[in-house]
């Protein structure tokens, strides 16, 4: 009786994961809307807290970019 019962149970299941797995891709894929669409969850702007002064407003300061390219090739010096 139970080995009659094993494929159907096998079969419902599989229908009910693939039907999952559908809905989850549907999900996703409505959910990677354009950058302009999309509202921040909080509503504000955000600024990260460094580009701050003591009074809490932007800082005018001149910024700085540091980049470190071929990192691979730096050997310390021997004097």
């Amino acid at each position: 009786m139970l080995s009659g019962l094993f494929p159907l149970v096998y079969a419902a299941a599989l229908a009910y994961l693939l039907m999952q797995a559908f809905r989850m891709m549907s999900m996703a894929t409505s959910a990677s809307a354009p950058a302009a669409q999309r509202n921040d969850r909080t509503g504000l702007q955000t600024v990260h807290p460094e580009l701050l002064d003591e009074n809490g407003n932007v800082t005018e300061e001149e910024l700085w970019i540091i980049r470190f390219t071929d990192q691979g090739d730096m050997a310390p010096s021997q004097s």
